[in-house]
């Protein structure tokens, strides 16, 4: 799966994939049960990259540490509106309101779709950012 970022904007932002065919209806199923996962941590506030208290912990060190949410008040890192996940042909584009979530909502993103595609269905490409108007891929080259 090749990875592409465009233009990104944290309040418009179009997510755009490539498959090898056209997705059957339980492909289908499985991309939107993904980005609807992803958007429900998001908008619960998964995605906060300043309260990672267990991120630098090696395994020996997480048993019976402790785990203080006193210790931290960062600001609300909250995904706020997903659009409708559009399909056609072998291309699909969902867009998102990202709010305050941070760049890490982006890293997981990416990590839960290329197994995804490992395993279920190969997407091609899957590019982040860029507009609504028409697939990325048939834009001119931004690098």
């Amino acid at each position: 799966m090749q990875v592409t970022l465009r233009e990104v904007s944290w309040s418009d932002l179009w997510i755009w994939f490539e498959f090898e065919e056209s997705p059957t209806e339980k492909q289908r199923l499985y991309l939107e049960q993904v980005l609807d996962a992803w958007y429900s941590l998001g908008l619960l506030g998964g995605f906060n990259a300043s309260r990672l208290l267990l991120n630098d912990t090696d395994e020996m060190g997480i048993s019976y540490s402790s785990y203080n949410l006193e210790d931290t008040n960062p600001m609300p890192s909250l995904i706020h509106n997903m659009g409708t996940t559009e399909f056609e042909g072998s291309t699909a584009k969902c867009w998102f309101d990202l709010g305050t979530a941070d760049a890490l909502s982006l890293d997981i993103l990416i990590n839960a779709l290329e197994t995804l595609s490992n395993e279920y269905m190969p997407i091609v490409r899957l590019t982040i950012g860029g507009s609504e108007e028409s697939p990325p891929w048939f834009m001119e080259d931004d690098n």
